[in-house]
This record gives C-alpha cells, structure tokens and sequence, in this order.
C-alpha cells in the first residue's frame, strides 16, 4: 500500500541577510496510514520546519526550494494556496507547541471551534457546530460550559486539549503534533501523552510527531527518525532504535538520557553543538562531534545504508 505522506528529497531554506540557512535538506521520509512517526533532534535540527512545511506554512523569509511532498498521491507543493487551504485542518491538522499563542485570546473556545467548522463546512450552522465541539470537548476531559470560556481562562493542559480537540474536529487523516507537551508540568504532560495514545487509536489518524523527548517517543511512536542539522540520520522500528541506535548521533540522545538505572554522576551529553546550518560541515554534517569519525566522514556525505530493514546514514555500516 502506498504510503499516506511521501516526502521526497524536500529542501527548505531560509533567506536572510546573513546568508541562507539550509533548514531542510534533502530529506526524504515517508508515514504510512495509522502510523505515529516520532521526528526526533535538538534545537534548530529543522524538523519543525519540516512539519510546517507539510502543510505549506513555512514562514517567511523561508520558501520551498525543491523536492516533493506527496500526500495521499497528490503533491502539495504545486497546489495553489487556494487549494491547500482546502486541506488544512480538514485533512491534515496541527497541534502547535504552544497553546497560549496558538489560541486567539480574544475569541471564546467555542467561535475557534465554530470557525473551523464552518470555513471548511459553510453548510453546518453555528449550534449544529457547538454541539459537536462540546461532544468532542467531553471527549477530552473538558466540560461543555468552558466553551464559553476564553483561552486565558484554562490552564495549560486544558489549553492543549483543547488544541488536540481542534485538530481532530474535522476528522483528518494526518495530525502533525510539534512539541505538544514541551509547555506543560509533567503529571498534565503524562496525561496529554495517555490522550495522544487513544486519540490515534480510537481515531486511526496518522501522526507526524515533532519533539526532542525520547521519553514521548517510547510511549506513542511506532517508527523513530532521527534529524540532525537539516538532514534524516536514521529512521528505525521504536523497539529496535531503543534496543540498538545505529547513528553515533542517536547512540549520544538515547545515552543522554537520564533513568532511574542511572549511577550518580554519570550524566552524559553529546561535546559540542550542532552546526551553523549556513555554512554546515563539509560531508557528514555530525562529523565534528563525532567519536568515530575518519578522513571520509570529513570530505564525503554518507549514503543511505539499510540495516535489518533500518535506514542509516553513516559510513561505519557502507
């Protein structure tokens, strides 16, 4: 079966004054109906700009300079905007990291509903809208009556619900979910990540998770791809990434991670920091940080390798 979203060689840079900073480059990953793709990297790697690039929201001075995004067969960088806004929200829909900007502070929770409804549905009427907000919204844990309510008066995991429940409104075939627990304390972050699992159970929605927690990853995704300075280094099965990464770079996240197994002073982190992603590193992007690296690494950008059905960039498995 064909997958839902197939995103080929896909370059997204920003202009800006200072030069051009290669954001996405050259990634080429895919997510199937149903599936949770967990995208995991630091800061700056690039994989919110890939997932806003999805759904063609790439913020100025950023553009789509090349490669294809196929969703359901159909590729969204040659639709018109006209066109595209037809599939936000109604096909594909997003949970944005923080719920508080996200939300228009001046609208009660149910006109965000009933604006959503009725661009894509012009024929639903306003109470038809409501009712089915508030079924959804008890859905999420929230009652009917805080409709009525405006954004400043929930509280951050209330906020977050609220922005699962409005993605999920219209029922779409892919959710991208950018950080949607970074802003939370972690008992409201435990239970956003419980309603996630039933969401894309119960639902059968595909989702394109966005984060740098390898802790919500091991609870929700199915496959893992790891992103550093603009580029995919490996893309795994969840159990056989957490079993055995195969990159340095994803060995370094999964070793950074502290558990209740961690020995005192045992904390490790991964020297230095990413690239400049306007002037990166000549071949492997990662090779600076790299304790493995070799002439190679330094002057040839590694090729894809398949391992056991693995995907890897890394000249240690050619």
């Amino acid at each position: 079966m064909a997958p839902l979203l197939d995103i080929q060689d896909l370059r997204v840079h920003y202009l800006t004054r200072r030069g051009v900073v290669r954001a996405v480059d050259g990634v080429s990953i895919s997510l199937g109906r149903g599936e949770v793709l967990g995208l995991v990297g630091e800061s700056g790697c690039g994989k919110s700009t890939l997932g806003l690039s999805v759904l063609r929201l790439v913020p100025p001075p950023g553009a789509i300079v090349g490669g294809s995004i196929l969703f359901d067969g159909v590729d969204l960088t040659r639709l018109s905007d006209e066109e595209m806004r037809r599939i936000r929200g109604k096909r594909i829909s997003m949970i944005f990291q923080d719920p508080m900007t996200s939300l228009n502070p001046v609208m009660r929770i149910k006109d965000h509903f009933v604006e959503m409804i009725r661009t894509h549905e012009p024929e639903t009427s306003e109470e038809e809208a409501v009712d089915r907000a508030a079924r959804l919204m008890a859905r999420m844990g929230i009652e009917e009556r805080r409709l009525w309510d405006y954004p400043h008066q929930l509280s951050g995991g209330m906020r977050q619900r609220v922005m699962i429940a409005l993605a999920l409104i219209l029922g779409p075939d892919l959710v991208i979910a950018d950080e949607p627990t970074t802003a939370l304390d972690t008992l409201v972050q435990a239970q956003i990540i419980d309603l996630l699992k039933e969401v894309v159970e119960e639902y059968g929605v595909a989702m394109m998770l966005i984060t740098h927690d390898l802790g919500v990853v091991a609870e929700l995704a199915d496959r893992i791809a790891i992103m550093y300075a603009g580029k995919i280094v490996e893309v795994a099965d969840a159990e056989s990434f957490f079993d055995e990464p195969l990159h340095p770079y994803s060995r370094g996240l999964l070793d950074s991670v502290l558990t209740i197994e961690s020995e005192k002073g045992s904390i490790r982190y991964i020297p230095g920091s990413p690239p400049d992603l306007r002037n990166p590193p000549k071949g492997c992007r990662f090779h600076p940080r790299c304790p493995y690296a070799t002439d190679r690494c330094r002057s040839e950008e590694p090729p894809r390798v398949e391992v056991d059905g693995r995907q890897v960039w890394c000249f240690r498995w050619v």
